[in-house]
């Protein structure tokens, strides 16, 4: 069970990997960089904030398919989650190389809000349901095995801790 969990991770980093290069490839194929000289230098500045916020549009549409994606496809919805959080770093490195200082901080605030919320979609809403229906479950209702091992494994890790700080 542990190689499948591990694999899993592998999978889903890769297939982040391969989103965020298959995006910015993408992004150069039809939008193009600008041959550099010093007269275009402006129009070099021009063409990394454009695409920045192209790749930020591009990495909130893949946060937001990897909170649609149903749960039982959790590698594939991470390995999504990870191609937009790689996307997004792409994007906001990209913004951060332009010279344009306000709308370079009005792409990043962009970035930072939507990071936070696909976050607290992806994360702590789904926490916060897990735990309502655990609380809400009647008290004689039989525990699942899953939920079981679970509570079994931290149960033994605060044991430990206990032991380990005993003097």
């Amino acid at each position: 069970m542990r190689t499948n969990t591990a694999l899993q991770v592998i999978f889903a980093f890769f297939l982040g990997l391969v989103v965020v290069a298959f995006v910015g490839i993408g992004v150069n194929t039809f939008y193009p960089e600008p041959d550099w000289t010093e007269a275009t230098q402006a129009a070099h500045a021009n063409w990394q904030l454009i695409t920045g916020v192209v790749l930020l549009v591009c990495a909130t549409i893949l946060l937001v398919v990897s909170l649609l994606l149903p749960e039982v496809q959790g590698v594939l919805s991470n390995g999504v989650l990870l191609g937009g959080v790689f996307t997004m770093v792409y994007a906001v490195g990209m913004t951060v190389s332009s010279d344009r200082s306000i709308l370079r901080f009005v792409v990043v605030a962009a970035a930072l809000a939507v990071t936070i919320v696909i976050g607290y979609l992806k994360f702590a809403r789904r926490r916060a349901a897990a735990a309502a229906t655990v609380a809400s479950a009647p008290a004689d209702a039989p525990v699942t095995s899953e939920f079981s091992g679970r509570l079994a494994v931290v149960e033994q890790k605060l044991d430990a801790i206990a032991r380990a700080l005993q003097p």
